[in-house]
């Protein structure tokens, strides 16, 4: 018996389609299986919603889509059913791409890759659309298979039309979805199901610029009901990011911040310039105190302006299709393939090393910085190479059919997604513990080399047995990050600038360039547990500092002068997107915060992103999580409920300066 035939005998037609053709091209078998998974998937339930699917996505015993790789064969289920077919998935896995970047320096990201479909072309043209451009491409496996993919979906939506004629749903809802996403929306109402639709489709990964490319079909009706259906089947499947305001302010921004209050996804990227309108402030920041975490707050001019210097040929309709992808990652949405995260790399790691391997040999502070600095930039010529590398066999060997089709312009250059087919591409690495290595490095310039107070020795000694008494004084140094020390903002320009440039000259196997980021969220706390005691203060095993924002704690002269740190790094590098946390009490006033964020932006800095709650409402949290389950914190570049993080990033975040 064939593999196909044992496919067929435990009734797995999906995977069946993988092995019915096996001389075929990857791309061609995948293109097969979600063709064969659209025509078989078992269909969500109506509930009545205006938008259909609404929900957690349905899915299939045997197969399991995901964004990162198209899908997923469920091991387990068909070990039950076949144990010689599972054997023999796992000596032929049908991802075979394993990353070569080094496993201590994935903090966030490995390879990861992110995305969002072209939304405004597939609203505007239909899918059917797509079928004369698809024919013109060369290679005969992408185009058949293309071919068979839109089939698949075409299949779909006529399986999804006949179940709802069935349940009686909605006329309005059945008639949309007789037309799209095969044909063009002319409608808003049509347009929003369309988008619900292909979001679907991509795994409910990311919305991309909602507001403008839901645009040309708004008439002025009331679109916060359709938004807050579109926006909870984003949230309840996992998914991520939209972006506002990247162009203009049209009115559909202020339908979706209002669509937003309370919810804890999409996180929404709110782009502020100087053109931005005081309703569009004033409704931000209400939604921001309902405390759901949105939106976050970026610079318009700096962050754009940035990217288009960065990267001279993107063209200027094209970013203001800006979307951070996952967390906050530059992307241009329906037009990119961003490695985000590709890695990330473990400063704090180094730096310790670096510290109990050479500090005791260096006989002056600028010759263990130039030393750490060496140690950084190695680190980063490795994990360069190896994105390089990994990019090139992920290409060869992971097609991915559903974001060829869905990310321009790979049907255009006939190519695959992973194979060079997008029209930017570009690769993103995080940076982690940036500022516990500016807090440490001031700490052992000042203790080992101005005042000797202590010898190199004795500070290795301390560190490597966690001394209490050393921590603690090193912790309370003055001149910490994050309290307006001209000093240490000096030294923190001085030391970001010249790790990030490390990414400057150097180009990934696919794409434009490398950019930096610091984007940790639930990793601050897991890669922390590898680490030993450094010199800021920070114990073994203690979590990293969360980004880019002051260790917790430390910022002790308020956020104004705290934020003055944050506008020291060299941020106009760091285009991958930094983020940076602030805690505020709900009774902050709306103006103070609106002048404080403005602030901020005119002074140079790129994302801030607010939780909104009191400290009190975080204890009982930690204390008794049952009760407070709608607890909203913002993590990372992401919000999160409380409840669901680990013990000790609750723990951390409990340790935040909380702003009035």
């Amino acid at each position: 018996m064939t593999i196909f035939e044992e496919s067929e005998r435990i009734n797995a037609p999906c995977v069946a389609e993988y092995y019915k053709c096996p001389e075929r091209s990857k791309f061609h078998r995948k293109s097969l299986v979600l063709r064969k998974y659209f025509e078989t998937l078992p269909l969500a339930e109506y509930t009545g919603k205006l938008l259909y699917p609404s929900g957690i996505r349905a899915g299939h015993d045997y197969i399991t889509l995901t964004y990162l790789d198209g899908f997923w064969f469920n091991r387990e289920i068909i070990m039950k059913k076949s144990p010689e077919l599972a054997e023999y998935i796992d000596k032929n896995p049908v991802h075979t791409f394993r990353s070569t970047v080094p496993s201590e320096h994935t903090i966030a990201g490995n390879m990861f890759t992110h995305s969002m479909p072209n939304y405004e072309r597939i609203c505007a043209e239909g899918f059917e659309s797509y079928i004369p451009r698809i024919m013109k491409i060369a290679d005969r496996d992408i185009r058949e298979g293309l071919l068979e993919l839109v089939e698949g979906i075409r299949c779909y939506a006529e399986r999804c039309v006949r179940y709802l004629k069935s349940m009686n749903a909605d006329e309005k809802l059945i008639s949309a979805l007789s037309k799209v996403p095969m044909k063009p929306c002319e409608t808003f109402y049509e347009a929003v199901v369309c988008w619900n639709f292909v979001m679907y489709l991509d795994c409910c990964d990311n919305l991309g610029c909602v507001a403008n490319g839901l645009m040309p079909y708004y008439k002025g009706e009331d679109a916060v009901p359709l938004l807050e259906n579109l926006f909870d089947n984003l949230d309840c499947n996992n998914g991520y990011s939209m972006s506002l305001g990247t162009d203009t302010y049209n009115p559909l921004v202020l339908q979706c911040l209002k669509a937003l209050k309370g919810k804890r996804r999409p996180m929404t990227e709110l782009f502020i310039g100087k053109d931005t309108p005081s309703e569009i402030w004033d409704t931000a920041l209400d939604i921001v105190k309902c405390g759901g975490g949105q939106p976050a707050f970026y610079n318009k001019e700096v962050l754009l302006g940035g990217l288009l210097k960065r990267f001279p040929g993107i063209r200027d309709e094209d970013i203001k299709k800006f979307c951070g992808g996952g967390c906050t990652e530059s992307m241009l949405a329906g037009l990119s393939n961003v490695g985000s995260l590709d890695a990330g790399i473990n400063l704090a790691l180094i730096l310790e090393r670096c510290i109990h391997g050479h500090l005791e040999e260096c006989d002056t502070f600028e010759d263990f910085y130039k030393r750490f600095m060496l140690e950084v930039k190695t680190v980063c010529d490795t994990v360069m190479e190896e994105i390089a590398n990994s990019q090139k066999a992920r290409g060869e060997i992971n097609p991915l059919p559903m974001r060829t089709l869905l990310v321009d312009d790979c049907i255009d250059n006939g190519l695959d997604y992973n194979n060079g087919g997008a029209r930017y591409m570009w690769s993103i690495i995080n940076f982690a513990g940036l500022i516990n290595v500016t807090d440490s490095l001031v700490v052992i310039r000042s203790f080992v080399y101005e005042t000797k107070k202590y010898t190199a020795k004795e500070v290795c000694d301390y560190l490597k047995n966690n001394d209490d008494a050393f921590l603690s004084e090193a912790r309370s140094f003055k001149d910490s990050y994050g309290n307006g020390s001209d000093k240490t903002n000096a030294e923190a320009t001085r030391i970001s600038t010249e790790i990030f440039s490390n990414l400057d000259s150097k180009k990934p196997y696919y794409g434009l360039g490398f950019l930096p980021a610091s984007i940790q969220f639930m990793t601050a706390a897991s890669v922390g547990v590898n680490v030993g005691a450094t010199p800021d203060g920070r114990k073994s095993g203690d979590p990293l500092c969360e980004s880019l924002g002051a260790v917790n704690g430390k910022d002790r002269k308020g956020p104004t002068v705290m934020l003055e740190s944050v506008c020291s790094l060299a941020l106009d590098k760091a285009l991958g997107v930094p983020v940076v946390n602030l805690t505020v009490n709900p009774d902050i006033d709306s103006e103070v915060l609106k002048g404080l964020i403005k602030g901020y932006l005119q002074n140079g800095g790129i994302q801030l992103q607010l939780t909104c709650t009191d400290r009190k409402a975080l204890l009982e949290a930690y204390e008794n999580p049952d009760m407070h389950k709608n607890l909203i914190v913002r993590v990372g570049g992401y919000s999160e409920y409380f409840h669901r993080l680990p013990r000790n990033l609750q723990k951390s975040i409990i340790s935040r300066s909380i702003y009035s």
